[in-house]
Parts: structure tokens; sequence; C-alpha cells
């Protein structure tokens, strides 16, 4: 298990760290571009009628960039109540769940009014119609993140267009509680103006959702598009700093590439800039609950606290909260924590409270403790 003080840094100083938000040469022209790919075409939430036999379990799908059809679900109340908002989430690095094992998890946030839809990134498993398989090591041994990343064209790489994937989640959701270009039907409440759009991702996915919540921030007059946003042990941050360190995660990756293609190194470097959640995240000023560990191999602490520290959301409308270790077992008492963060997301993302109610009763507890369970009765 790397240390803090393996970095040089106190514990203190690994929820604190900052990264370096210098944006990439040419990162204006390459997200402006980016983005006129996006809004070409006007991807439709529907019913999945071609199965993907990676995962036949998807309920629903729509097609992202390139043609890729994105297989996700669609979980609504249990109640058959009508719904007041929509959550949009992202999976990790390493993800292995079933599409219809992982309603289970996000059922109970469901319950709460929320339409959410679990979508599953281009060449994971439930959408590879398109693309193909893409998460097996290549002739490098590097994994997902390299598919394309030395190619010519950027438009190659597949980073920048999983972003896309999650933006055109967020993009369906919305036109979905709106009524308009879907062929899903779902029952909104009558008695809200504007639907909420949550965004909610782990590891890789957080810090996509950062990326993503980003590039959707200002495209509308007077809207966020994204109006909350729960990242847990992002990636995708800080990589200057991340390459300087032990690889691992991502990084593991990307040094493989790097290293084969050394003529290239700084035009990769670059490239890689383009998707850096910490320079993504000053255009972020959402109420936002991350979840940071003190300890972890595979996304480092550090870079993953400096995503949450980059995001610009006033103090008071933004949550860390802390467990001993991140991507790993560490015992029963991490085990515990992370079982709480499920506790609080639901709470965060209750569209009947604002965030900063639902989440005035868990301050005592986001570094530490939990509470009695007299209060988890009452917060059930």
């Amino acid at each position: 298990m790397i240390e803090p003080e393996d970095y040089g840094y106190t514990q203190v100083q690994t929820v604190a760290h900052i990264g370096d938000p210098t944006p990439s040469p040419d990162h204006s022209v390459f997200w402006k571009h980016w983005y006129s790919r996006l809004i070409d075409e006007q991807p439709v939430l529907a019913p999945r009628t071609q199965s993907d036999e990676s995962d036949p379990s998807a309920s629903h799908s729509f097609v992202s960039v390139g043609g890729v059809h994105i297989g996700c679900t669609l979980v609504l109340p249990s109640d058959n109540r009508p719904v007041r908002a929509s959550l949009v989430t992202a999976h990790g690095y390493t993800h292995s769940t079933t599409l219809e094992d992982a309603r289970k998890q996000w059922q109970p946030i469901a319950d709460r009014g929320v339409a959410v839809l679990i979508i599953r990134l281009r060449g994971y498993p439930g959408s590879q119609i398109g693309i193909g398989e893409q998460t097996s090591p290549d002739q490098l041994g590097a994994g997902w993140i390299a598919r394309g990343f030395n190619k010519e064209s950027h438009e190659d790489w597949i980073l920048p267009n999983a972003v896309a994937d999650v933006c055109n989640a967020c993009r369906v959701m919305r036109n979905a509680l709106l009524h308009r270009d879907t062929d899903t039907s779902i029952t909104v409440a009558d008695d809200i103006d504007h639907p909420g759009v949550y965004l909610s991702g782990r590891s890789l996915g957080g810090g996509i959702a950062t990326i993503a919540a980003a590039q959707l921030i200002g495209k509308l007059s007077g809207e966020s598009i994204i109006d909350r946003l729960s990242i847990a042990l992002p990636s995708l941050g800080d990589w200057n700093w991340r390459l300087a360190q032990q690889p691992s995660g991502t990084t593991l990756d990307i040094q493989k590439v790097l290293t084969h293609h050394e003529d290239k190194r700084v035009e990769l470097i670059n490239r890689l800039r383009l998707c850096d959640a910490v320079v993504h995240g000053r255009k972020v000023r959402v109420p936002t609950l991350g979840m940071l560990a003190k300890k972890d191999d595979v996304a480092p602490a550090p870079s993953a606290a400096g995503v949450f520290n980059s995001i610009e959301a006033d103090p008071g409308r933004k949550w860390r909260f802390v467990v001993p270790f991140g991507h790993f077992e560490g015992g029963i008492a991490n085990a515990r924590r992370h079982a709480l963060f499920e506790r609080v997301m639901c709470d965060f993302f209750d569209p009947t409270q604002l965030p900063i109610e639902s989440m005035s009763a868990w301050e005592p507890y986001l570094h530490s403790g939990a509470p009695s369970s007299n209060n988890l009765t009452n917060k059930e």
C-alpha cells in the first residue's frame, strides 16, 4: 500500500493537494471542435432492440459519437411515483458488474424520485456495438485508456469520446424529463418547472464526470445543465504529477504507450493533459460531493483530492467524505465508511431537498465516525 509519506505528504496534505491547472496548448481549440461534434447529432434514449452479447441485460441505449451504441439501464422509483430529477452514473476502470446487477445499488436513489440512467462507457460490456471490445490489453499491454491515444487524430482517442458518451447521456435524460426527442416515457412530477440533471462517477467515471460537467456548463444561457455532482475516488487528474510518481491504474497504461513512443512523448503528454480533470474542474460550480481516500494504490490519493479541490463550487456547496483506503479492501472499518458514503450520496441526490439541507446532518461524519443506530433509523 502506498503511504502518503511515499509522496512526501502528510495525510492532511494529501486531501488538501492542489493540482496543476495549466491547460494543454491546444485545449481551447480541441474542446471547441469536440463540442461541435457533440451537438452535430441528437441522440435519443430508447428501449434496446439490438442485443449486445457482451451484456444483454441493458434495457435501453442511445447512439453516441462515431455511431457507438451506448448500453444503459433506466431505474425508476419502485412505487411508480413521478420523478423530480434524473441522474447519470459512470463506472470505474475495472468495472465488472452487469447492468442488471447495478440496479440494486441505485434503486434507493431512484426511490427518492430520481430517474437513474446507469451507462456503460464505449468498449465496455454493454457498449460494444459499433466499436467492439476495448478493455483487454493491447499489443503493448495497455488497457482501455490507451485506445487511439497515439493515433494521428485526437478524435481517435477513446477517452474524449467517452466524455461525449456521458454528456450525451445527460442530454437524453434532460430531454426525456422534458418530454421531447425521446422514445422513453417517464412520468415527471407536475409541480416542478425544471427537473434537475445530476451526475455521478467513480474512479475513471469520477474523472470523466468532472470533465463532462465542465463541458456542459455555460452552453445554455442561465443554466448549468448539471445541477449536482458526486465523484468518488476520481481519476484522470493532475497528469503531470501522476507521471512523476510510481505508475498505477490508468497511468500505468499511459506509461506503456509513452515508453514505446519516446519520440512523441511531449506531443502525447500534451494530448493527455487535454483530459486532465483538474483543468476542467475550474469550470464546475455546482454542489459537489466527493469521496476521497487517505491512501490509494490505483487512483493516487493526492491526485484524486486535486480533482475535488479544483472544483470551484462555493465552500458551502462542497462536501468532502474521507475514507481510509480507496481501491483497496482495507478491512471492515473501511468497508463501513464506503457503505456510509452510499447513504450520504442517497441524501445528497434527494430532489426534495437542497443539498445544503440534506448534507447538514452528515457534516459531523464526513471525515470519520458514523451516526448512532437511532440516527440511521431516522434517515430511512
